[in-house]
């Protein structure tokens, strides 16, 4: 009688394979991590840029004036009788929408949509502004005139470093940086 001969992987084979495996994923996760980051900074650059359109909209229908929104609806900076709205009523009509306040980074923490209904803030200096002479409330600060063009006018930036503990800040003219807080460019 002969004995078949079985071929199969044996234990030891299937485990090494297994750890080989285990150490290739473990050498993957944190890039993975990191497209993902990038992911969710580009969809919150994208949002500021719809909201940075908007705006020019808004201010072309208004008489070359910026919206006032208020930068803190859960505690209100602004009186009942300023006309301040909400990012989302003020721009609503203008294309932005509930997914373009959602910064896909802050709704992993804090979360600052779902206390304020949106997860930028409104620069309060870029209420009611004329475009066309734009009053500047840091010029101490910043070394510049009373006045400055609109790609320096800070209009909106994320409510916290949620990006690598940096800002999204986004400026009159549409354009966006990034720093490690919010400021007035003086470019």
């Amino acid at each position: 009688m002969s004995r078949r001969e079985i071929k199969a992987f044996t234990l030891v084979e299937l485990l090494v394979v297994m750890a080989i495996i285990a150490c290739l994923v473990s050498l993957l996760l944190p890039s993975l991590a990191t497209v993902r980051a990038k992911a969710d900074t580009m969809k919150c650059v994208g949002n500021m840029r719809q909201i940075g359109v908007a705006v020019n909209l808004y201010v072309s229908d208004h008489s070359e004036r910026t919206p006032i929104i208020e930068p803190w609806p859960s505690q209100p900076v602004y009186s009942s009788t300023d006309g301040a709205q909400t990012m989302l009523q003020a721009l609503g009509t203008y294309g932005v929408t509930t997914a373009a306040l959602q910064c896909p980074s802050d709704l992993k923490g804090p979360d600052y949509y779902a206390k304020e209904g949106s997860s930028y803030q409104w620069f309060p200096g870029a209420s009611n502004q004329n475009t066309h002479s734009i009053t500047n409330f840091f010029p101490r600060m910043t070394n510049q005139n009373a006045t400055m063009t609109m790609s320096q006018m800070m209009l909106a930036f994320d409510y916290s470093g949620v990006h690598n503990g940096q800002y999204n800040v986004l400026y009159g003219d549409g354009g966006l940086k990034r720093s490690f807080y919010p400021q007035i460019d003086t470019d």
